[in-house]
């Protein structure tokens, strides 16, 4: 590096450094104060900006905050890229550390040197039905040997069956479920849309639930849906932390090695939109905001090419019964050499 380059760098951390006690911010201050900040006003999304701020963490934590510049977020982009981390799972990271950033008045100088990764709008995959089967059958058969206590059968079953999303049912609790008029109230959401929406339980999900239910019979109106369970003990009050170790395990037994709970979501979506079930009543059981919906509906709505098939061919021209004499004025040499193209 260059001497007027490192007197360029040094003259920048300088400045921001008395911008930083300017605000009256001690000469230790580090980016791990503020991001505690972040997450007492990430309400909804906590889990998220919790994920997000775990990778940030690492690599920048121990940083000084005026000594953060766009260089070191875009080194840390690509890291993350080389990690195998996703797009949009960089975003949502970045987005954190400029949350942290502009807590002190330090983003609006850099954030147009940070670039936005490209998404991928179209990730996620859809079951078919016979994949759905493998993999019911395989969750049905978790947790043999601790007396079947994990929940996977009836979480999965309630994901392909309602659409709703990880958070959602991990934070059910019993209040939120009227299983005589088969109908749940989602108490947390990751939008505003989805927070208290009603969801109807069809028939798999119902049966689930109350076969579920008959394993609590003491329990309160309270207590989470899928309580914790540390060492065989139950904490009611609690909700389960994940049922990932399970979730694995049942889909590499089902040939669905990568599926993510989440494509659950994704295989509801699909087989509303493809039986022609309108965006907004989609939106309104999965809980999208009317603003994303169509952006949702591109994300979440994978049509199959045999769905498209049998969709066009509903507007398909009836055959007219007269001969067509489309090529009659076209010469022989014409006619053969526009067939080869």
């Amino acid at each position: 590096m260059s001497v007027p380059k490192k007197r360029q760098i040094t003259q920048q951390v300088l400045t921001r450094r008395l911008l930083e006690v300017s605000r009256g911010l001690g000469p230790d201050e580090k980016c791990e104060p503020t991001m505690q900040k972040v997450l007492v006003h990430a309400s909804g999304t906590r889990e998220t900006y919790e994920a997000a701020l775990k990778q940030v963490r690492k690599v920048l934590g121990s940083r000084l905050i005026c000594e953060i510049q766009a260089t070191d977020i875009v080194a840390y982009q690509r890291r993350r890229l080389t990690q195998g981390a996703a797009g949009a799972t960089i975003n949502k990271e970045t987005t954190c550390l400029s949350s942290i950033l502009s807590e002190h008045g330090f983003w609006e100088h850099i954030r147009r040197d940070v670039k936005r990764l490209l998404e991928n709008e179209d990730a996620g995959r859809a079951l078919n039905r016979e994949e759905e089967v493998r993999l019911l059958t395989c969750a049905s058969h978790a947790g043999t040997r601790q007396g079947h206590w994990t929940p996977l059968y009836t979480v999965t079953t309630i994901g392909l069956n309602t659409g709703m999303r990880h958070k959602e049912i991990r934070s059910l609790r019993w209040k939120d479920l009227d299983l005589e008029d088969r109908v749940l109230r989602v108490s947390q959401s990751k939008t505003e849309a989805g927070k208290r929406r009603p969801v109807p339980l069809i028939q798999p999900a119902w049966a689930a639930l109350v076969v579920w239910a008959s394993r609590f019979p003491d329990r309160s109106p309270e207590h989470f849906v899928f309580p914790a369970c540390a060492n065989g003990a139950i904490n009611p009050e609690r909700p389960i932390a994940n049922w990932r170790c399970a979730w694995r395990r049942a889909c590499g037994q089902a040939d669905l090695a990568g599926l993510r709970f989440h494509d659950l979501r994704h295989t509801a979506a699909t087989k509303l939109l493809e039986q022609g079930t309108p965006f907004a009543v989609v939106a309104q059981i999965l809980g999208w905001s009317a603003s994303t919906a169509v952006r949702m509906a591109k994300r979440y709505g994978h049509i199959r090419p045999e769905v498209q098939r049998i969709a066009l061919s509903g507007i398909a021209t009836d055959e007219i019964q007269l001969p067509v004499h489309q090529i009659d004025n076209q010469g022989e040499d014409a006619v053969e050499s526009n067939l080869l193209n």
